[in-house]
């Protein structure tokens, strides 16, 4: 049987293994695959990250002839785009809701008006983007029913009273994951506006935003109860602020507490002795790598964790092969356990962690165990003790989420 013959049905099957690259060098086989190829099912989620240097008049026509009017999701970061892209969205795309503008320009005077930017939108990723403000200005009033939203510095720049900062916060009821990366605009009382105005929060990412010092931390996880996953990655937070909050009543189960300089062993252990539901912990040079200790590994190992399947000591200077062995040791639930850069680590560890264990190991030292060999290169980690890998990511944050559909 040629595949010619087959069912069109089925090629449609096969064609929606295919990415929009590759549908688009099948549709010039011949005019049924063409047809096929082009069905608009299979343009429903589309990605063009790829294309980002596609000209703004050839955007407009791929989505206007082959994506209309069952287009789902698409991601178009690193575009330039104008205002009259967003308008054929909002015009034509009535099922849009999934909308990820990653490192995207905006240029041009974009006009307020209803189909000036897609308005249903549950999901929308506008991290790194930057351009005239009219954009930013438009997409926030266009975000009251998104669940999944990621935001870059530049908002803060048509939100600029405390005012305009509350009230847009206020818009957000329905946010379920909310993310920052690099935005030195935001502040601890705009992390309180999120606490009071954001009920549903689960997921909140500060990465890199260094003027958190965690002085709204308490509200936070007092206000937000539903909240399960926090990202402090690279923020100002200190010893004092995380001992005031209530960590024992939160629900959390994903902390990445990496590059925080102004945290001690102090801190750590007010943080990973109450918080019995980890699941997910990053600590990659935290307290710039003094902050993880055996004193901590030790508190950690007396808290007897049943959860927790993933652990990254990166970069920390002062943990030993004896704390760390023994606290795999009583993890029987870890899967990742990743200690690369870590100065007294070596392959003795290997002799400490029970011979059942199924960690997966991520270091930089020669070892081998079991048949499975490792050797440490220049270019990156090497990988001990299981041979397959787990997925080392947190389950609640907005790539994910976006992955997802």
């Amino acid at each position: 049987m040629h595949i010619h013959d087959f069912p069109d049905t089925t090629l449609l099957v096969i064609f929606s293994f295919l990415c929009e690259a590759d549908l688009c060098r099948v549709a010039r086989t011949c005019r049924g695959w063409r047809a096929i190829a082009y069905d608009s099912s299979l343009w429903r989620c589309v990605n063009l990250k790829r294309f980002h240097k596609l000209n703004e008049f050839s955007l407009i026509k791929l989505i206007r002839n082959r994506m209309v009017p069952m287009l789902f999701k698409i991601n178009l970061g690193g575009f330039t785009l104008s205002p009259r892209v967003f308008q054929v969205l909002a015009m034509h795309c009535k099922q849009l809701r999934v909308l990820c503008l990653g490192s995207v320009s905006f240029e041009e005077d974009f006009t307020v008006s209803d189909e000036s930017f897609p308005g249903n939108l549950t999901k929308l990723d506008i991290r790194h983007s930057s351009g005239h403000p009219t954009a930013f200005k438009v997409i926030t009033q266009n975000v009251q029913q998104v669940q999944c939203l990621g935001l870059s510095d530049s908002i803060f720049g048509v939100i600029d009273t405390e005012g305009e900062k509350l009230r847009f916060f206020a818009s957000l009821k329905e946010v379920r994951i909310l993310e920052f990366s690099y935005c030195n605009s935001l502040t601890d009382t705009i992390v309180q506006f999120i606490a009071e105005n954001c009920p549903n929060l689960r997921s909140l990412c500060l990465r890199r935003c260094h003027n958190i010092r965690g002085e709204s931390l308490s509200e936070l996880i007092d206000c937000c109860s539903s909240l399960t996953s926090l990202v402090l990655d690279g923020t100002s937070v200190s010893d004092n602020e995380v001992q005031a909050v209530s960590w024992e009543n939160s629900m959390i189960t994903e902390v990445d507490l990496s590059w925080c300089r102004h945290l001690s062993k102090v801190g750590l252990k007010s943080i990973l002795t109450r918080c019995h539901l980890l699941r997910f912990v990053r600590l990659c040079c935290c307290g710039y790598g003094h902050a993880i200790t055996d004193e901590v590994l030790h508190a950690m190992t007396e808290c007897r964790y049943r959860s927790l399947q993933v652990l990254d000591l990166s970069y920390s200077s002062e943990v030993t092969n004896c704390a760390l062995g023994r606290f795999v040791a009583s993890c029987s639930s870890l899967q990742y356990l990743r200690v690369y850069h870590c100065q007294k680590i070596t392959s003795t560890l290997v002799n400490l962690i029970p011979s059942a264990s199924n960690v997966f190991v991520v270091a930089n030292f020669q070892l081998q165990r079991g048949g499975l060999a490792t050797s440490a290169t220049s270019e990156g980690p090497s990988t001990l003790l299981s041979a397959t890998p787990v997925n080392y990511s947190r389950r609640e944050s907005l790539d994910m989420s976006l992955r997802q559909d």
